[in-house]
Parts: C-alpha cells; sequence; structure tokens
C-alpha cells in the first residue's frame, strides 16, 4: 500500500505549531479527491477546490509549484491544513463539532468515518468523512 508523506510544514503560517508529519494512503486520498474533481481530470481548480470546502489562502499554502491547480499530493497538504486548522486544543483528532466546522457534511458521515467508535476523527478518518 502505497502512502503519502506530508509534510505539514507548509501549514505553518495557516495554523501555527502542528506535527511534522502525517500519513495517508493513497486510498484514503483518492475517494475525497474523486468526489471534489468533478471533471476528473485529476486536478482540482480553484473552484473545484472552493466547492470542495478549501479556502483560497489554504488553496495557495498548498499549491506551491502555483500551477492553479491541486494535484493529489497537493490535495493532501490542504486537508491536512484544514484538519489542523479545527483542530484548536492540537490533540491531533476532531470532535463532531470540530469537523463539521471543517468541512464534514453529516453526523451520518462522521460516524461512518469513525470505526472505532471514540466520539473523533484522527487525520485518515477526517479525510474519510469527507469522502462520504
Amino acid at each position: 500500500m502505497k502512502k503519502l508523506l506530508l509534510t505539514c510544514m507548509l501549514a505553518l503560517p495557516m495554523v501555527g505549531a502542528v506535527a511534522a508529519d502525517a500519513t495517508l494512503t493513497d486510498e484514503q486520498v483518492g475517494a475525497a479527491f474523486k468526489k471534489a474533481d468533478k471533471n476528473g481530470d485529476g486536478t482540482l481548480s480553484k473552484a473545484e477546490a472552493r466547492a470542495f470546502g478549501i479556502t483560497s489562502k489554504v488553496f495557495m499554502t498548498a499549491n506551491p509549484d502555483k500551477d492553479g491547480t491541486l494535484d493529489t499530493k497537493e490535495f493532501a497538504a490542504a486537508m491536512a491544513i484544514r484538519f489542523h486548522a479545527a483542530n484548536p486544543d492540537k490533540d491531533g483528532t476532531l470532535d463532531w463539532k470540530e469537523a463539521r466546522k471543517a468541512g464534514v457534511k453529516s453526523k451520518k458521515a462522521f460516524e461512518g468515518a469513525n470505526p472505532d467508535k471514540d466520539g473523533s476523527l484522527d487525520l485518515a478518518e477526517y479525510v474519510a468523512a469527507l469522502a462520504e
């Protein structure tokens, strides 16, 4: 299983000190990316990203090559930035209230992405909830 290693240092200007790395599998990122990539061209335009809840500031931070689109690696970085920004207590998880502010649309999606039923989502579970 191939993994993406995200250097969340990109997120530092956005959210202050965050964990240095977060690991997501291609499958975890792919499901959410597919949902966001409405035209299926393999990249997210600014409009597609905005429709998925990615702000312009997060888009620009996650797009270091400044090509105006997000590939899957950049999209994963954007998801990590959103996750860390929505986690004010910096405990590495999002409760329902934090997850809702970070774009999780429904309690059903939150619960479906939380197989351990601990009432919070880690980064991988958060990305899964966004794919619902």
